[in-house]
């Protein structure tokens, strides 16, 4: 089964037939698309509505990576697969049994699920531990290293290993996404939607260049090639490290705001507290076993670069107007048409939401209490959940992708004007009575 980026469910391999297919044919072409697998077409196993089922057998061995542990969840190595990080996260090989409707695409279908399993002869399965002769050199270095490192870590002591678990826990926070929007949310009810804009911009911008990076080079997180290094979770490519990537332009940007420019102590304390949190968000990507020494470097580097372009586009003035987030906008929708992944089509929808509320920014600077900030962050952080969670409600009743995929990029966008017109509304509300 394929658990997909877009449903965020499991589903067997499947979708529509061309004008120029067979069902039998798009059958095999899927398969091959969201699972890498070639596959001989055995039999029609039934029709459910406009789906036609299809038992299927692989003509060559399929690879799945040995559990330490009983599971009945096991990953196949599907990243060479055309829809990979796209349409699918990942490929299991999975019992029916173990499935709950709630967890399935097509919830009426669940319990037919393990019927088609008997009616399907089955395939030959290859179990693997380690497969780095697939890698690079470099990665095949890189992975004696890593593996070094987590042998050191898993030989500690019980207390110890708690802590250095924890520590990496938190340590890796900086690059997670629902951080980063807390960081940013709370900028905004405190510092005002104007502060805000440079880092939600920047982060925008970020996630973009990480993303298209990765589907040019493609290539397999460690865990891929040797599942025992597993210690975290993490779906699409490796290179570069989309959270180390994060971590440097935010905790660059915060250098920037708040420490360059000031007293040689200052810069210098505030320097080296960045540079132990992104490096420690490097070293946490690779504990968890999701990336390469490699990739978390070129991230790094890679950041630095984008801190001296946003440095120099993002000044006070030209973010608050609407040509660079129109042209955020732009950049953002032609690469969603591109490369097709939902995450380009959410920071259109944010860019967009962004590009028309620039209008609703207070015109000057407000002052309120510490109370009324606290207030702000309460209303906004609230908002902002209320509108997370009733869009996920609507997209789980469908099973349509596209529907689906579009209850998302909508709650991104009415998510981005809530940021920035209900923040600025609030302040403007609560700093009237003490500006009169």
């Amino acid at each position: 089964m394929t658990s997909e980026v877009i449903t965020r469910k499991f589903s067997i391999p499947g979708g529509y037939i061309d004008n120029q297919d067979t069902a039998s044919e798009a059958a095999r072409r899927e398969a091959l698309e969201e699972t890498g697998i070639h596959v001989e077409v055995v039999k029609l196993l039934q029709y459910r509505d406009r789906a036609a089922i299809f038992a299927c057998v692989a003509t060559q061995p399929i690879l799945v990576a040995e559990q330490k542990e009983s599971a009945q969840r096991q990953q196949i190595a599907s990243w060479h697969a055309a829809d990979f990080s796209r349409e699918v996260k990942a490929v299991y090989l999975i019992s029916p049994l173990s499935l709950v409707s709630a967890e399935y695409r097509y919830p009426e279908d669940t319990a037919l699920l393990y019927q088609w399993m008997m009616e399907t002869p089955e395939s030959e399965v290859v179990f693997f531990t380690d497969i780095s002769d697939r890698a690079s050199v470099l990665h095949q270095a890189e992975l004696v290293a890593i593996t070094a490192f987590k042998n050191w870590g898993n030989a500690l002591p019980d207390a110890a290993k708690t802590v250095l678990d924890s520590l990496m826990w938190l340590l890796n926070l900086s690059g997670e996404y629902w951080f980063v929007f807390l960081l940013i949310a709370v900028i905004a009810s405190v510092a005002g939607p104007g502060t805000m804009l440079p880092l939600l911009a920047a982060t925008v911008i970020t996630i973009l260049v990480s993303t298209c990076l990765k589907q040019v080079f493609y290539l397999p997180r460690p865990f891929y090639l040797v599942p025992g290094l597993q210690n975290g979770d993490a779906y699409g490519f490796s290179f570069p490290s989309g959270h180390t990537l994060l971590a440097t332009v935010i905790w660059g940007m915060f250098w920037i705001k708040l420490c360059a420019g000031k007293s040689r102590l200052r810069a210098g304390s505030g320097l080296l507290m960045v540079t132990v949190l992104i490096l420690g968000q490097a070293l946490a990507r690779v504990w968890f076993g999701v990336h390469f020494i490699s990739d978390t470097v070129a991230a790094i580097v890679i950041g630095i670069l984008l801190l001296i372009l946003f440095t120099r586009l993002f000044t006070p003035t030209a973010i608050r107007g609407k040509a660079i987030w129109l042209g955020i906008a732009v950049l953002t929708g032609v690469a969603a048409g591109l490369t097709l992944l939902p995450a380009h089509t959410y920071l259109f929808a944010i860019s967009l939401g962004v590009f028309l509320s620039l209008d609703a920014l207070p015109k000057e600077s407000l002052t309120l209490s510490v109370p009324r900030h606290i207030v702000v962050a309460l209303i906004l952080l609230a908002g902002s959940g209320a509108i997370v969670y009733s869009f996920a409600v609507m997209a789980n009743a469908s099973t349509v992708s596209l529907i689906i995929l579009g209850m998302h990029a909508a709650g991104a966008f009415l998510l981005a004007v809530w940021l920035v017109a209900g923040s600025s509304l609030m302040l403007k509300l609560l700093a009237a009575p003490e500006t009169a």
